[in-house]
């Protein structure tokens, strides 16, 4: 999931909602884009969280593998993220 991709969708959402017949019942239709809404939200947040807990998964088989090789790895991928999170904040 990225930003953009939600951003795109909710914004082609709101524009199906703007673009409804006038004759629509504005409350239904704000109710019935709601839900659309955020079932898109659940999707998206779910895809999130398995992609961080399968990132998380790799990493702890990395640090529990016994290759010294793969375990200097997972500590410089694990570095190198602290990094960028910190630039972040």
């Amino acid at each position: 999931m990225s930003i953009e991709t939600f951003r795109d969708q909710t914004r082609q959402i709101l524009e199906n909602l703007l673009t409804e017949t006038p004759k629509a019942d504005r409350a239904e239709l704000l109710e019935a884009y709601t839900e659309v809404i955020t079932r898109l939200h659940a999707v998206e947040s779910h895809q999130l969280l398995n992609e961080v807990l399968d990132d998380a998964r790799t990493r702890l088989d990395a640090r529990l593998s016994p290759d010294p090789v793969r375990q200097t790895l997972a500590g410089v991928q694990t570095t190198i993220q602290d990094i960028w999170n910190s630039l972040w904040k």
